[in-house]
């Protein structure tokens, strides 16, 4: 068959419509629980604002995972049934499940268990840095750390919400999170600038720039090796190919497979005369043409590596590395400013070792040395106001962004929240 019936072929077959899946929605103030049962993220958005008696226009709304993850309508389909998802309506503070337990704590050690001056004291001086006594309490029990399927450690994998059968996959995944979050926070940052609403040249520009950061994410897979121990210096490219779900490129869940997952029925644009670029490989999910259960056609629109004048690169296998050991033991890089941890091995952890310092884990920070909101984005709109931005820019602040050349893993006493100057 040759490509152009091929294509043909995509575009005209009908293809299935989401099944109904169950989702449960709560408030950012966890207040409550509710059950919604639905095909799409703008039909998940309507039945839980009706359930929860939200007035607000669904355009206002937006969806979070509990880890703080903002969800759209391409990774709405790769969630699992059952998953707990956040409602946030404008002006409302999202908070993941390390900040309501920090919080708590906070809330709980000071306004209740501060009977005494010392007691007082105690709770009120560097609480965060008490958090860290949580990390001499963990199960040192090595004797599991190696494994890596869910058979073998059933316990590691309790009250997870995924059907991921490997740590290794869990945790690319996880870490792909981490970095999806960084891209919706710039994107979120740049459309809410001056340049974007006023000027009609920057902001042309800057939808250039965002279309490249979001392909060339998905050319890097997101950046999921990171947490991703089979991706370490001591292990080979057969150790890999040896964990389920990982054909030697990516995990079944990555973004460049979405395509393959997401059922949808893609029409030809009208605009298009019937002349497509049939490049699947550049395809990017969120700008098809789709028809979901309510029947609302979306614009259909086709990027490939160079539509956008920004050149999409690939990685060398050599380049993607592990920020863990082949055990998946993490070490604190220390404070933005400085080159070391000055807690040596007491900021070590290693969540592949028990379901206890996986949660822990979650209060370790992707730093970024120099700040994404306070000098990379707002330097970045001031060139996009002046001029066209030239590819030595928009790659550095890619690479100052989402990549290890700006970015350190800290433990949360490292965590330095301060203005970075």
């Amino acid at each position: 068959m040759s490509i152009l019936a091929h294509c043909f072929a995509r575009l005209t077959q009908p293809q299935p419509k989401h099944e109904l899946r169950g989702f449960k929605v709560t408030d950012v103030n966890r207040t409550r629980k509710i059950g919604v049962a639905c095909r799409s993220l703008q039909e998940f958005k309507r039945k839980a604002c009706a359930k929860l008696n939200i007035t607000n226009d669904l355009t206002e709304i937006n969806i979070y995972l509990l880890d703080g993850s903002l969800v759209d309508d391409e990774y709405f389909h790769t969630l699992d049934a059952q998953t707990t998802l956040i409602l946030q309506k404008p002006g409302e503070t999202i908070l993941s499940d390390a900040d309501l337990l920090y919080e708590t704590l906070r809330r709980v050690n000071i306004d209740y268990l501060t009977v005494g001056d010392q007691a007082a004291k105690f709770l009120t001086e560097n609480l965060k840095r008490k958090v860290a006594v949580l990390n001499v309490v963990l199960n040192r029990d090595d004797s599991k750390t190696i494994f890596s399927k869910r058979e073998d450690h059933p316990e590691w994998f309790m009250g997870l919400e995924t059907n991921i059968t490997t740590k290794e996959a869990y945790m690319h995944r996880r870490c792909q999170d981490r970095i999806r979050g960084y891209l919706y926070k710039t994107i979120e940052q740049i459309k809410s600038s001056d340049g974007w609403k006023n000027n009609n040249q920057a902001q042309l520009r800057m939808e250039r720039i965002i279309d490249y950061l979001k392909m060339q994410l998905k050319e890097d897979h997101y950046f999921g090796y990171y947490f991703d121990r089979s991706y370490s210096n001591e292990c080979g490219n057969n150790s890999r190919d040896n964990v389920d779900g990982f054909d030697g490129n990516c995990y079944d869940h990555c973004p460049c497979k979405l395509r393959n997952i997401i059922g949808m029925k893609v029409e030809m644009n009208e605009e298009s005369n019937g002349n497509l670029n049939c490049d699947n490989d550049e395809i990017d999910a969120k700008r098809l043409l789709i028809r979901d259960d309510s029947s609302t056609s979306k614009r259909l629109a086709m990027d490939d590596k160079e539509s956008n004048n920004y050149k999409i690169s690939s990685r060398m296998r050599s380049e993607q590395k592990a920020l863990c050991d082949f055990k998946g033991e993490f070490k604190c890089e220390g404070v933005w400013n400085i080159n070391f941890c000055r807690y040596g091995d007491k900021h070590r952890i290693n969540p592949y070792r028990s379901h206890e310092e996986l949660v822990l884990f979650s209060t370790w920070n992707l730093d970024h040395k120099i700040e994404r909101s306070r000098t990379l984005v707002p330097e970045l709109l001031k060139v996009c106001e002046e001029d066209d931005v030239n590819e030595k820019i928009v790659f550095g602040f890619y690479d100052n962004l989402f990549t290890v050349k700006n970015l350190q893993l800290v433990h949360i006493v490292c965590h330095d929240k301060g203005s970075h100057k």
